[in-house]
């Protein structure tokens, strides 16, 4: 639920606002959105890390309806806006407590609670994420038709507010520990790990890495630019997927539709790669969802017709199943649990900057260049140079000893 409920701080929840937005607001031109889209998002990304470690320090039970609350707020703001100025400062706030905090929360909640059976848990808590591509542009694009964008954003709010924010609340426990369990809802303290007994075993580490050492590690950086590549390319074509796909005959009220069947195969991908999450090492999962990535990116450039589409969506459904479980647990089996909000706040962060920067080189290819292809081609060429630079992110071994 909590993945889901970020949606309105998404980019496929805020692109289907863009265009009406901007016809609303009359002054502000498609190139001016974007400018705030990506100030926002890169905005987000350089506060998140300041917020990790007091995830660590309160937990989730404070920090859930709190966020929510914000977020339901942020969404009122931005039913009201009419000016630039208030469209920076509402974006900003959407990206930091949507796309940012919720996402930041729900995978903190895993990695507390589970262990061995955390990739499975991280894939299930990838469905939401699944689900809220696959509902919530279709449903936004259905009530700004129906009603208006104004009534959309606080539509937001209200199912914020009445379901996100006591909830939390009530039933969230923010470590297994302080209610006398151990992670994977045990009641006795679980076994040693055992050894790593080859290359292909699944690494998961008791260890609890402060994040000056992690940001020191190679293999932190190599999954890093997996997740950045991921939201700078995943995130372009959010936007620009009705231009992409109409150019290939794709008619208009389709290109939602696709993003649903992404998300549909999605969902049964979230599951697949959790489970494999505990057989098989994270930097050939994260590799195999580069080279998928990469794969659609070249379909993209050489589809001639609209069924080819299908395919697209096919390639990328099954890549974010895999890079939204993956790259969500990999922090905490690498680098433990007692700083995971400050070091994938920080691993966050980038890939939220990475998502900021996205759309701009579409819309400079689209307006310089005449076309998508050149840009298309730089998305082809970053997840395919980032597979296989993971391929070598080997799991870390801790060498510093904290406090000294």
């Amino acid at each position: 639920m909590t993945i889901y409920m970020s949606s309105p701080g998404q980019s496929h929840s805020i692109g289907v606002f863009r265009a009406d937005m901007i016809a609303s607001m009359e002054t502000i031109q498609d190139t001016d959105y974007m400018l705030a889209y990506m100030f926002a998002t890169i905005f987000s990304g350089l506060a998140i890390p300041l917020v990790g470690p007091y995830v660590d320090r309160y937990g989730a039970r404070s920090f859930l309806p709190l966020t929510s609350v914000c977020l339901a707020a942020t969404c009122v703001l931005m039913s009201h806006v009419q000016h630039l100025s208030t469209l920076y400062i509402g974006l900003s706030l959407l990206r930091i407590f949507g796309q940012g905090l919720m996402c930041l929360l729900g995978a903190w909640l895993v990695g507390e609670w589970f262990e061995q059976r955390r990739g499975f848990a991280m894939g299930v808590i990838g469905i939401g994420g699944a689900l809220s591509v696959a509902t919530v542009p279709i449903a936004n694009a259905w009530l700004i038709e129906t009603s208006s964008w104004q009534d959309t954003w606080i539509t937001h709010a209200w199912v914020l507010g009445l379901c996100f924010v006591i909830p939390p609340y009530l039933l969230v426990r923010n470590r297994p520990e302080s209610e006398g369990l151990f992670p994977d809802c045990q009641f006795d303290a679980p076994p040693t790990l055992p050894e790593e007994e080859t290359e292909y075993s699944p690494h998961i580490t008791r260890d609890n890495w402060e994040r000056r050492e992690a940001l020191r590690d190679t293999t932190f950086w190599k999954l890093v630019l997996c997740w950045a590549s991921t939201s700078l390319v995943g995130t372009g074509i959010v936007i620009y997927q009705k231009t992409i796909f109409q150019s290939v005959g794709v008619p208009d009220n389709k290109p939602y539709y696709v993003l649903a069947l992404q998300a549909c195969v999605a969902i049964g991908t979230c599951l697949t790669a959790g489970h494999l999450t505990t057989r098989v090492q994270a930097r050939y999962l994260m590799a195999t969802a580069m080279f998928l990535l990469s794969g659609a990116m070249l379909l993209l450039l050489t589809m001639t017709s609209p069924w080819m589409a299908i395919v697209v969506a096919i390639l990328l459904g099954t890549q974010g199943g895999i890079i939204r479980t993956v790259g969500s647990v990999v922090w905490v089996n690498y680098y433990g649990r007692k700083n995971q909000g400050a070091i994938s706040g920080s691993a966050l962060s980038l890939a939220v900057i990475g998502s900021a920067l996205g759309p701009l080189p579409l819309a400079m290819s689209s307006d310089y260049l005449g076309s998508t292809v050149p840009a298309l081609t730089g998305f082809f060429v970053l997840p395919l140079v980032a597979g296989l630079l993971v391929l070598t992110a080997k799991p870390p071994k801790r060498t510093i000893v904290s406090g000294t």
